[in-house]
């Protein structure tokens, strides 16, 4: 059941509300979908009113006339302007953890979920390979895939499938000539469709260039013709959510207030995720946020950490930045920090997953720790994990909201 809501109310049920007046026929200017009711929704529900009795309180009998041609229940996720919805229609802000599965080799056996579970995460965005690169890394298979999968739905966390095969890379056709082949091979789409109740696929992460390309807005046509391919091809076989990350490694929010609508329309079933990763320390994408939040996109920070790596000599240096605003190493030139990101997040309903569980070649950018003797979890990281998970106003425990499709 809807809350009442009046001038002055917040969060993802003005958020709903808003997206639903904007559907209806109005002398009055379209709303900023931002979760805050103000004066401008008040006139907008006041209209919507005219017929029964305006009192700009929106209550029960408002509510059912607004959602009255809401669609039944869904066999999947799916986004309604800017908001996720379960499949039974209720609205899901993501709040999760980024689990490397495959760079744990004690996988297929150990998966962690156990202890992510425990923070209160509503979601977890797995890495993946179609090849590790590495022949001494353990074997594991669709069917390890499949089993892991199943162990999401059991912890009620939403699963967030992605490829690595193509990190960073420039070229955004690569998700056409080697990714989309094997989420459309018979053997995954099986797999996929099966949990495709509580899945999302993130078809390549942070594939693709556009602010760092020579030519940037051919960059970016690329990157959209590229994905535009991908998406009706995708759209053959599965119909779960598609994630994008946006170009330059994730970090560009400023493409999809250009792009972004276009992908979604172009999508048959107008099912897709504009991700984020907010690597900020010399680009601040702070002030576009508000940009993609007023064009109504579906826009989610698909990583946020408190440590930025860097590139020298050809060599990483991990833990090079510090965006968490403590001075450890090198502060971010752009003043960003995560936690102002976090805070900012909130207000807007904006769903976010947290770089990384472990393991990370930049410890201070775990959030669990273990044992190097036994592997055994021995608790969350300070102060990074414990922030993350315990904050009063952004943490995980503070925060997420099980989808209401979990038992």
């Amino acid at each position: 059941m809807q809350p009442t809501l009046g001038l002055g109310s917040t969060g993802a049920d003005v958020i709903l509300l808003q997206t639903r007046l904007n559907a209806l026929p109005s002398a009055l200017p379209r709303l900023a979908v931002d979760g805050n009711f103000g004066q401008l929704t008040l006139q907008r529900v006041q209209e919507f009113q005219t017929n029964t009795f305006v009192d700009g309180i929106v209550d029960a009998d408002d509510w059912a006339e607004l959602l009255e041609e809401e669609q039944p229940q869904r066999e999947t996720f799916f986004t309604d302007g800017r908001l996720l919805r379960d499949p039974k229609g209720n609205v899901t802000v993501l709040r999760g953890i980024n689990l490397p599965l495959l760079d744990d080799w004690s996988f297929p056996g150990n998966d962690k979920l156990t202890e992510i579970e425990t923070t209160g995460a509503n979601a977890v965005r797995i890495v993946w390979y179609i090849d590790y690169g590495n022949a001494a890394r353990p074997a594991y298979s669709v069917a390890d895939l499949d089993q892991f999968l199943a162990r999401c739905k059991a912890m009620g966390l939403v699963a967030i499938l992605g490829l690595w095969d193509v990190t960073c890379q420039p070229d955004a056709t690569l998700v056409n000539t080697q990714l989309i082949p094997w989420w459309t091979s018979e053997d995954v789409v099986a797999v996929l469709v099966k949990h495709q109740q509580y899945l999302i696929i993130n078809l390549a992460n942070e594939l693709g260039a556009f602010r760092w390309a020579d030519d940037p807005q051919a960059a970016l046509d690329q990157f959209k013709t590229a994905y535009k391919i991908a998406l009706t091809d995708i759209r053959e076989k599965l119909h779960m959510p598609v994630m994008i990350d946006a170009p330059d490694c994730g970090t560009s929010i400023h493409a999809w207030p250009a792009i972004g609508q276009e992908l979604v329309d172009h999508d048959p079933d107008h099912n897709v995720l504009l991700s984020v990763h907010a690597y900020w320390a010399d680009f601040d994408g702070m002030p576009h946020i508000d940009t993609a939040v007023n064009a109504n996109l579906p826009i989610v920070f698909g990583e946020v950490a408190n440590k930025q790596d860097n590139s020298a000599n050809g060599q990483t240096e991990f833990c090079f930045y510090d965006l968490d605003g403590l001075g450890q190493n090198h502060p971010a030139s752009s003043g960003f920090t995560y936690q102002a990101l976090l805070e900012e997040l909130k207000t807007k309903d904006i769903g976010w997953l947290v770089w990384s569980w472990w393991p990370d070649g930049c410890p201070s950018r775990n959030i669990g720790t273990y044992s190097n003797v036994n592997g055994q979890f021995e608790g969350l990281t300070q102060p990074y994990g414990d922030d993350i998970v315990n904050h009063p106003a952004y943490g995980l425990k503070a925060t997420a909201v099980r989808a209401s499709i979990f038992p």
